[in-house]
């Protein structure tokens, strides 16, 4: 699939464009050894049988640290079915990526109160994530990216923003202590406490407690923002329709930390070791979406999308600022 003239333009020098080209001719073994050669450790394949065995290992590794859980769940994956339907943009597509999420999940069905995430409050409000991992490489990798997200805004305070997806609600205090008018939006009703308890400039916070799809604003707001959330929405396509009216004309949408990546299918479950642990664990809904294929989705919904990157600071300092 060719995507549509400007819908998304990700600048890439010409090497870049070689290596990305030669990446994707070459057969997944190859590819396993080079990055091997580069000090990558190689992906095994596992099973949906096997599955279990492995994430209980990488339980026994977050009891002892987040770094080697992290470490031991990128060295395995999930082989990648090949039966997918041919249109993305079909029922009978949607209808193979929650057969899978069914399957590798365990959960007959998905709701938003799957998203749910263990965690203790009190605990929380003196040491949220994601200082309560003790990894230096985790805390840096999000403080750079959250600084590399407030860079690519365009806009500046007391601007109206909306973040979905808010979670630990690190991006929202940001920036209300920046001056900014701030509405999260959290399916999690103990985030959505943590982020109020949290909050040094209360006046300029509203939380609303519900899913990314049921928010309807009463005014438009001039950006919205998805950090590390988007891919947890069980109807993208209409999320990207509705931020015609969530967002004010001129306004702006930002996609952070997205997994929107070289895929072997268009978009659905990602198959990594760490989307893994979630799903199955949590039962948390963890899509991916390929490059082409996202640059086509926000073309459909009249979106035009530029994409920057510092990956040299956090592999989450990954922006695309799209507007209509």
């Amino acid at each position: 699939m060719r995507p549509s003239p400007g819908a998304l333009s990700v600048p890439l020098g010409p090497a870049a464009r070689m290596r990305r080209s030669v990446a994707r001719a070459l057969p997944a073994p190859v590819v396993d050894r080079i990055r091997a050669m580069r000090g990558h450790r190689p992906s095994r394949v596992v099973t949906l049988d096997d599955l279990d065995r492995e994430l209980e290992e990488a339980a026994r590794l977050f009891a002892v640290s987040e770094d080697a859980a992290r470490e031991y769940l990128r060295g395995i994956t999930l082989a990648v079915p090949e039966d997918h339907p041919e249109d993305p943009f079909s029922s009978e597509y949607e209808s193979w990526v929650w057969d899978l999420y069914h399957r590798v999940s365990g959960r007959a069905e998905y709701s938003i109160a799957n998203e749910a995430s263990p965690f203790d409050l009190e605990e929380a409000v003196g040491a949220p994530y994601p200082y309560s991992t003790g990894s230096t490489t985790v805390v840096g990798e999000e403080l750079v990216a959250r600084g590399f997200i407030i860079s690519t805004l365009g806009i500046s305070p007391p601007a109206r923003l909306v973040e979905f997806g808010s979670g630990w609600g690190n991006l929202t205090n940001d920036l209300t202590q920046m001056g900014f008018e701030m509405t999260a939006v959290e399916v999690e009703e103990r985030f959505c406490t943590l982020t109020e308890r949290r909050s040094r400039q209360p006046e300029r916070l509203h939380v609303v407690h519900g899913g990314m799809l049921e928010f309807e604003p009463s005014t438009p707001f001039d950006a919205a923002i998805f950090y590390e959330s988007f891919h947890h929405c069980a109807d993208h396509m209409a999320m990207l329709a509705k931020l015609g009216r969530v967002v004010r004309p001129g306004g702006r949408v930002l996609w952070a930390g997205e997994p929107i990546q070289p895929l072997a299918y268009p978009w659905g479950l990602r198959l990594d070791g760490y989307s893994l642990w979630s799903t199955r664990t949590h039962g948390w809904l963890e899509l991916g979406f390929d490059e082409n294929y996202f640059s086509e989705a926000l073309a459909r919904s009249g979106w035009r999308g530029r994409r920057t990157r510092l990956p040299a600071g956090s592999p989450l300092a990954d922006v695309i600022v799209a507007e209509r």
